[in-house]
């Protein structure tokens, strides 16, 4: 729910309480005004009337009393009147309303919980001598209970007409507040992603809690944009500075290459030693190995440069991995290796990509398969059509990935336990990564029965062919 939806109602509640709460306690206090002074005038006519009985009774003139009696109904609203002397025996009565002759009259009952629509009231009188009696008079209430719904009926108007003051009071506010923190969202959700296009917002002069949080904002986002911008010159410095070590490395290493292939010319020529030509071969292999680690590092580095990719032509899975098992056929014979190469199921494997890159791809997982099956061990390559995707499997016979380390890697620089089966820096397989998910595809591994790993990548293939 929406904050100003949440602060509109917050204030209707709060409105709709005070309303309701006043309301009543007006209404009550008002009848209970009503029956206060309903009553005091009813014990003034009943002191009234008493008195007329009194000096009418003593005198002896109750035809004039029932005179009197008859002009006091009709003025003063009264429904029944009734004088008894002690025993109870009825002297007089005058009655307004039909009802008293066939109701029991309840004197003592408050006015408002009377239950017939006339409130009795009783007083002792004396009839002269020694003759006391009783007065009792009734009186109407049905006015008066109209009088007091009519009120309570205004009310309840006043109470909906406050309502709806309260109502739009409330929205008009919630939508204020509402607006002023709702204008800070898109901005708060746009920092993160783009931190270095961050504009201030304009503080208002209130001083309140919502201007203070934009004053943090703009805040937090000039330092955030500050930050940004200084992270992103380092990192470029950084790249442009790993870019040309690396560059410049390429020099010498193929100086130092050229030496090795030289001095096993020369070598050829005498008889050498075992050790002399073994560390002729490792020298050989270092440094075609950090040729491998140079070519992936500016590889890399011209793969995060650019978001896409260079360049997009059909690719023939089946005619790569047909050329990848030439060029690697004779270093496997060389290591005393079996290489096999199956693309009779992948004969239209064809993929729209980077021809150069996902080459690359395929000699880093076949170099790094060879470099790791012992002697007499196997290497397999195979291509193949499954769900849409062209597939690419190569398969090694060396010691396998744990399962607890396949999740990282693929990561940059990983290593832990795994330089014997990887090697290198742990560039190689971070780059295939890299690569695949540039053509939208996905790469993995799985175990190798009765050992081994099995390094896989797949990608769509080209609709219609």
């Amino acid at each position: 729910m929406r904050l100003s939806v949440r602060l509109a109602l917050v204030f209707l509640l709060f409105g709709l309480g005070i309303a309701v709460g006043l309301l009543t306690y007006h209404v009550r206090v008002i009848r209970r005004e009503a029956y206060s002074r309903s009553e005091i005038m009813a014990a003034n006519t009943l002191a009234a009337v008493r008195a007329l009985v009194c000096a009418q009774a003593r005198a002896g003139r109750y035809h004039e009393l029932d005179a009197n009696l008859a002009g006091m109904i009709r003025q003063a609203g009264i429904a029944a009147v009734e004088v008894r002397d002690r025993r109870g025996r009825l002297l007089l009565r005058r009655v307004d309303d039909p009802r008293w002759l066939a109701r029991q009259p309840h004197p003592g009952v408050p006015i408002r919980l009377v239950p017939d629509g006339i409130y009795d009231i009783q007083t002792g009188v004396s009839l002269g001598g020694r003759r006391p009696g009783t007065v009792l008079l009734g009186f109407h209430t049905d006015d008066l209970e109209g009088r007091l719904a009519a009120i309570a009926a205004r009310a309840v108007q006043w109470g909906v007409t406050a309502l709806l003051g309260v109502t739009i009071t409330a929205w008009l506010m919630g939508a204020w507040f509402g607006w002023r923190i709702e204008r800070l969202v898109p901005r708060f959700e746009a920092l993160p992603k783009d931190p270095e296009r961050f504009r201030p917002l304009r503080i208002d002069d209130t001083g309140d809690e919502v201007s203070r949080l934009v004053a943090a904002f703009n805040c937090l986002g000039g330092t955030l944009k500050e930050e940004t911008r200084r992270r992103r010159e380092l990192e470029l410095e950084k790249r442009e500075l790993s870019a040309m070590l690396v560059h410049d490395l390429k020099t010498p290493l193929t100086v130092v290459r050229a030496g090795v292939t030289l001095l096993r010319e020369q070598l050829a020529d005498f008889k050498a030693g075992a050790g002399c030509k073994r560390t002729i071969e490792l020298l050989d292999m270092s440094t075609d190995r950090l040729r491998r680690m140079v070519d992936d590092v500016l590889q890399l580095a011209r793969m995060e440069e650019v978001e896409g990719l260079r360049e997009q032509q059909p690719v023939d899975l089946a005619a790569m991995v047909f050329a990848a098992g030439n060029d690697f056929g004779l270093i496997a014979a060389d290591r005393k290796q079996e290489l096999v190469v199956d693309i009779s199921a992948g004969a239209n494997a064809i993929v729209l990509g980077d021809a150069a890159l996902l080459r690359r791809v395929l000699d880093n997982l076949v170099h790094n398969a060879v470099e790791h099956t012992p002697a007499q061990g196997l290497v397999a390559i195979s291509v193949r059509v499954q769900d849409g995707q062209g597939r690419v499997d190569v398969s090694d016979g060396g010691p396998g990935i744990p399962p607890e380390a396949r999740p990282e890697i693929f990561k940059k620089f990983f290593q832990k336990d795994m330089k014997r089966h990887v090697g290198n820096v742990g560039l190689g397989l971070a780059l295939c990564l890299k690569a695949i998910q540039r053509h939208g595809g996905t790469i993995g591994v799985e175990d190798v029965f009765p050992h081994g790993a099995r390094f896989y990548f797949s990608l769509p293939l080209i609709k219609g062919k």
